[in-house]
């Protein structure tokens, strides 16, 4: 009777797992990590902690766009928009809501665009586009905030490239197009000083490794990944790839997304269908962290971590679109 009653208690606990109304998978990595997924839920800003719901105040009608950790704090960088058809960029540290755009926004020089986060210890780093209100013409600042205080990079025509910032060694990256130029117009300031990239490449963002940094993008005269060592100097291009929707180097290994499909070396690890595409993707220590959006045209977004369905989203409830992954 002893070995029955324990049979049927198993029984219960297997049920009740199963049953389970989450679809998640806590999976085991080789080393223990905090796993972020950033987005949106029910229309309110969110992130997710290894699968756990965090809501963001202030957060209705906004959705989540990155999540970094630094000092112990979270920061999450997002956007709402308006309904007269502009966009109001929010600030999350531990919860507390920024209104950025009314906070960076003076009589002289409004706020355009935001477009990119970074944070270094208690150093917050915000990298976008400001217009001076009076004037009607198309010209724009390239500008950087350091916890608030605004330096500008230079002149810009386009706030709708998408420039990114990566502070490392007290130096800081922005990517960019430099104004008053006739060729070779885009690349990447290094604390002011524009170097150019070759013609034909669009940078998409920066990585770093081993404290070397690199820049990376698509070089659409070759239809190739393009990646340069800005330490060295050291310019590389992959033919076999055609577009670099995202590169990190993990292990001396390194890996690129083009969107449909994730190459470790040049070799396909990881292949979508043509309803699927990948959203982003980290590897740590060897351990692969996607998000993908699946069914008909993206109807699910899910989290695989080492291949396992670990957490996922409809997109009548909610969306994914970055992960950030901490070491512990």
């Amino acid at each position: 009777m002893k070995k029955i009653i324990i049979a049927l208690l198993a029984l219960i606990t297997f049920i009740q797992i199963s049953c389970s109304s989450d679809i998640l998978d806590n999976t085991p990595t080789a080393n223990p990590v905090d796993v972020y997924v950033v987005g949106q839920k029910n229309s309110q800003a969110a992130y997710w902690k290894n699968n756990q719901e965090v809501l963001l105040n202030n957060g209705i009608g906004c959705e989540a766009d990155t999540l970094m950790v630094s000092n112990g704090n979270i920061h999450v960088f997002g956007k709402k928009q308006l309904d007269n058809w502009t966009t109001q960029f929010m600030h999350w540290k531990n919860n507390v809501a920024t209104n950025l755009t009314e906070t960076f926004n003076t009589p002289a020089q409004f706020v355009r665009t935001i477009t990119g986060m970074d944070v270094v210890g208690d150093d917050v780093y915000f990298v976008g586009y400001t217009k001076n209100p009076l004037i009607t013409a198309e010209i724009y600042d390239l500008v950087y905030w350091k916890n608030g205080n605004k330096t500008v990079i230079d002149i810009a025509t386009n706030p709708t490239f998408k420039s990114k910032i990566k502070v490392v060694n007290n130096n800081v990256y922005v990517i960019g197009n430099k104004s008053n130029c006739f060729n070779n117009c885009h690349g990447v300031f290094v604390n002011g000083v524009f170097q150019t990239v070759p013609v034909g490449v669009l940078l998409k963002d920066i990585t770093v490794k081993d404290n070397q940094v690199y820049v990376y993008g698509t070089n659409y005269t070759t239809n190739s990944v393009y990646y340069k060592n800005l330490t060295t100097g050291t310019e590389s291009n992959i033919t076999s790839i055609s577009n670099a929707f995202k590169l990190l180097f993990d292990n001396d290994n390194l890996y690129i997304s083009d969107g449909s499909n994730i190459y470790k070396n040049n070799t396909v690890i990881n292949s979508s269908s043509f309803f699927s595409f990948y959203k982003d993707f980290v590897v740590l220590n060897d351990n692969k962290y996607i998000l993908k959006s699946e069914g008909d045209f993206g109807t699910t977004d899910i989290l695989y971590i080492n291949d396992v369905n670990s957490l996922q989203v409809f997109i009548s409830d909610g969306k994914f679109n970055t992960i950030t992954v901490v070491q512990n």
